[in-house]
């Protein structure tokens, strides 16, 4: 099964909800799921990456161009990244 996971992008917030999505990322892979997301290192998002990742889980980022123009923006260990021309169309 393939989830979806969008969320903060930002790593200010509570520790504890980063934590969490990390271990629901490795859960999701354990399982043989995959995660799709929008391809940030940071945040949610990157917490989910992360976690399925150190259970060598897929992972499919789906990011607009010009986030590969900023250094450590992308989650760099995805199976798969997508690039979209804009936000509108990564949605």
């Amino acid at each position: 099964m393939k989830i979806a996971v969008y969320g903060a992008a930002s790593n200010k917030i509570d520790s504890v909800y980063l934590e969490t999505v990390e271990v629901f990322g490795k859960e999701m892979a354990k399982r043989g799921h995959s995660l799709v997301f929008g391809g940030g290192a940071s945040g949610l998002m990157g917490a989910a990456a992360r976690g399925v990742y150190a259970e060598k889980g897929e992972i499919l980022g789906i990011a607009p161009t010009f986030f590969a123009k900023v250094d450590g923006v992308l989650f760099k260990e995805c199976t798969e990244m997508i690039y979209t021309e804009s936000m509108r169309e990564r949605k």
